[in-house]
């Protein structure tokens, strides 16, 4: 221990006589611990952080039905009752929830939030006990719908809408026109069953009919839109509960034979984490893997990097290593205070780090998603991240230390206590691997971000499958939760219509229920005459609900057929309209037009074929779509679509006055060009582009730093050789070339070694990039020639330097 207190001493002291070389190397290393401490925080904040204020999480399971080719689907509010009421041998409770928007009317004016319809039991299967008040009671809530109109308010929203006023309790809001009473507040570390939302209001979910007007889904048992969560009773295990659930599965079968097939059954999924949906977990397990390792890669260059400034000042101690090994100390002894001196330096890098990690935490603290929500998504510094980055510092002076140490240790004690260097012994071979290693990092690096450059190029070029979205506007409206029923509200929709389509800045206009490229969507089961599906393929395809002057608002391009008119309501016979690729899967060498699909509770005719765009987002294969007409299949809730002749911007002022026009109370939501909605579907494009960009930049500019420092450490070294190849009557080119061979030398094998790992790596991540190919040539062939000219003017530097070396003077030098 005493050897211990005397090194750290000893280390902190050197340290601070050469001020310039330690603000140098912490700084390197600090970028590295502090871009990894800040990636992992995000990392650990989406999908690793256990939910805030909920009790044994680790007892948490989701339930999703399976379907044909699908394992997560959603439970309808029927199914969550027999799972809750038959399986209680496995589980303690079920509860159900589901994302559902609201109109929310204080202070005289009305908004739309996003809420959440839920159990009865939703907080007692959560285990969270509230702030105010009570929540909500099985025995209460539960006893039949429309009966218990209550609330149960999220704690920000208490705290942003009522200053945490303590009598809140008993007060009454009004939602989609009704009134609830509130009957509590829930706590602080409890916002809601997703770690990136806070959700604002709670309601009970027989209340469903009074919050999604013109829906029934209490009754409705194949209407499946919600979540379901189960807690395992004590000593039960993920097997046993769904053993428990085929058995349920197998007495629903029996008793409702035309909802159930038996042969699927339910998947169970750990919620002890995030509780995110697993499809979004397994996409963000992905995208963080990719994320993880380019942040590690540029800890490793910055090691390097480091690990030749600590070679370079070796060799100015080796007088000091030598005196003390010739006075008995054994090379243990070395390493060991070594070792220590690049720990002592790896703990203020790692303080250093710290500083910049929460920089880059509160930069992404501030990134919200470009659309409307209860997004709450909060980076935290917290334990969990600190001893990260307190493990990850330890690591990188262990890493950047051992090398040198080692190095220095096997000094020759006479030629080092002479002064005496060994020319072109180990310490410059161990400067050129790592030049090497460095070399090879920052290839890997480099071309992993230039894929993702190319990605989010290749993004943006992606046809979405309509025209010209710099003149397409869109605004929600959703008279339904202003209490309208069917009628008032097609009134208001048709004259919103008629309004918006008059105007001379409008060259096209239509209403959908669900607009391409967003986060929502609804598929439907279909029947086709005369085609067998094959066991697991998908009988469900993805639909939108459409009116007239939709598609050609959307600049849709019509195949055969026509497009829905005003005639296509509920008094006409049943239409559909299909995409190609419906067509080429169903009917591939006959006309689609006339065919029947039987969906919706009717048996359709096919009016018309468009072309395939892209529906849910920007990388999906080609897939099949169907449009239904709205006039037959009412919705309130509903997106107006319009494609303007003037700037879009005037436009959304426009609609927006339409619509309070018609009922100043409505509130309109979702108002944005069509350019800034696909923002939408290229975020993780733009996101994963710019950041890993960043990091290829800053892996560059290391690489630089990190070969130009060797090479001129090397050039210092064999001063004394280049002054007498000089003096012996070599010209300066042939010097300069000698050099700058050595350079390119190590920078070819990098680049070698590099263009191997990175081959291997790029078909890793193949499924994350658009409309770029694994091997693109861009990023294979250009980068490499990047990196080559940036080595090879990094060595040209010190290698002129070479070629001026004076004879006499070099000669005379030690």
């Amino acid at each position: 221990m005493g050897h211990l207190f005397r090194d750290l001493r000893y280390s902190v002291r050197l340290l601070a006589k050469s001020p310039v070389f330690t603000v140098a190397a912490v700084l390197t290393l600090a970028l590295g611990i502090g871009l990894n401490a800040a990636t992992f925080s995000a990392v650990h904040g989406i999908l690793l952080r256990p939910l805030g204020g909920v009790a044994a999480p680790e007892e948490l399971v989701q339930v999703y039905r399976q379907w044909p080719g699908m394992d997560y689907g959603s439970v309808s509010i029927p199914h969550y009752q027999d799972l809750r009421d038959r399986a209680k041998d496995v589980f303690e409770d079920v509860a159900a929830y589901s994302f559902t928007p609201m109109a929310l009317a204080t202070g005289g004016r009305s908004e739309r939030i996003m809420g959440m319809l839920v159990s009865a039991n939703f907080f007692q299967t959560y285990g969270v006990t509230p702030r105010l008040g009570r929540v909500f009671l099985p025995a209460v809530e539960d006893r039949g719908p429309g009966a218990h109109p209550v609330v149960v308010l999220g704690h920000g929203f208490w705290q942003s809408r009522f200053g945490s006023d303590p009598g809140v309790v008993g007060r009454t809001l009004q939602l989609n026109g009704r009134p609830f009473d509130v009957v509590g507040v829930a706590p602080p570390s409890f916002k809601g069953p997703v770690t990136f939302a806070a959700i604002p209001v709670y309601v009970p979910l027989m209340m469903q009919r009074e919050i999604q007007p013109g829906i029934d889904l209490i009754e409705a048992r194949g209407s499946n839109s919600f979540t379901a969560i189960a807690r395992l009773r004590d000593g039960r295990t993920i097997d046993e509960a769904r053993q428990a659930l085929d058995v349920v599965l197998a007495q629903l079968g029996e008793e409702h034979p035309d909802d159930y097939d038996t042969q699927l059954g339910h998947t169970l999924v750990l919620q002890n984490d995030a509780g995110l949906h697993p499809t979004f977990r397994d996409a963000q397990v992905g995208m963080s893997a990719v994320m993880m390792t380019v942040v590690a890669l540029l800890l490793l260059i910055a090691c390097v990097n480091v690990a030749n400034l600590f070679l370079a000042r070796a060799r100015e101690r080796q007088r000091e290593m030598g005196v003390r090994l010739s006075l008995g100390a054994g090379r243990r002894r070395i390493v060991q205070q070594l070792l220590t001196e690049s720990f002592v330096f790896s703990v203020l890098a790692g303080l250093a780090g710290l500083g910049l990690a929460r920089l880059a935490v509160g930069f992404l603290d501030r990134v919200r998603p470009p659309i409307d929500g209860p997004w709450d998504f909060t980076v935290e510094m917290d334990s969990t991240v600190l001893l990260f980055t307190v493990s990850v510092s330890l690591a990188a002076g262990f890493l950047f230390g051992l090398a040198p140490a080692l190095s220095a240790s096997r000094s020759d004690m006479v030629a080092a206590v002479r002064g005496v260097g060994k020319g072109k012994g180990g310490r410059s071979g161990m400067s050129g691997a790592l030049v090497v290693v460095q070399m090879a990092l920052s290839v890997l690096l480099l071309i992993s971000s230039g894929l993702f450059l190319r990605s989010l190029q290749g993004a943006t070029e992606i046809d979405p499958g309509f025209d010209d979205p710099a003149h397409l506007v869109m605004a929600s409206v959703d008279p339904g939760l202003q209490g309208y029923d069917e009628d008032r509200s097609r009134e208001m929709l048709d004259r919103l219509l008629e309004e918006a389509g008059a105007r001379p800045e409008v060259a096209a206009v239509g209403l959908v229920d669900q607009a391409p490229l967003g986060l929502g969507g609804s598929d439907r089961g279909v029947e086709i005459p005369g085609y067998e599906f094959g066991e697991g393929e998908l009988r469900s395809i993805k639909y939108a609900d459409v009116s007239e002057g939709y598609l050609e608002a959307l600049g849709t391009r019509l195949l055969e057929g026509r497009t829905f008119t005003r005639q296509d309501d509920a008094d006409a016979p049943p239409v559909v309209i299909v995409n190609r690729r419906f067509a080429e899967r169903f009917w591939p060498d006959e006309p689609a037009l006339g065919k029947i699909v039987r969906t919706a509770g009717e048996e359709r005719e096919v009016i018309g074929v468009v072309e395939t765009g892209k529906y849910r987002s920007l990388g999906e294969a080609p897939t099949e779509f169907m449009f239904l007409p709205h006039r037959e299949r009412f919705s309130s809730g509903m997106t107006l679509v319009a494609r303007t002749r003037v700037a879009p911007e005037d436009v959304l002022q426009t609609i927006q006055g339409i619509v309070h026009g018609l009922d100043a109370d409505m509130p309109v939501f979702d108002t944005r060009t069509m350019r800034d909605h696909l923002g939408i579907a290229l975020m993780p494009a733009r996101l994963g582009g710019a950041v890993l960009g960043l990091f290829g930049l800053l892996g560059l500019a290391l690489a630089a730093v990190g070969i130009y420092g060797v090479m001129a450490y090397s050039v210092a070294r064999r001063r004394r050789e280049l002054g007498i190849r000089v003096a012996l009557g070599a010209d300066r080119s042939s010097v300069l070339g000698l050099v700058l061979g050595q350079g390119a030398r190590l920078a070819l094998l990098g680049v070698a070694l590099g263009l191997l790992a990175a081959a291997g790596a790029s078909k890793m991540v193949e499924g994350l990039l658009y409309n770029v190919d694994a091997y693109d040539p861009v990023a294979f062939i250009g980068v490499p020639l990047l990196l080559i000219a940036v080595a090879m003017l990094a060595v040209y530097l010190p290698a002129r330097r070479a070629a001026g070396v004076e004879p006499v003077r070099a000669l005379r030098t030690e």
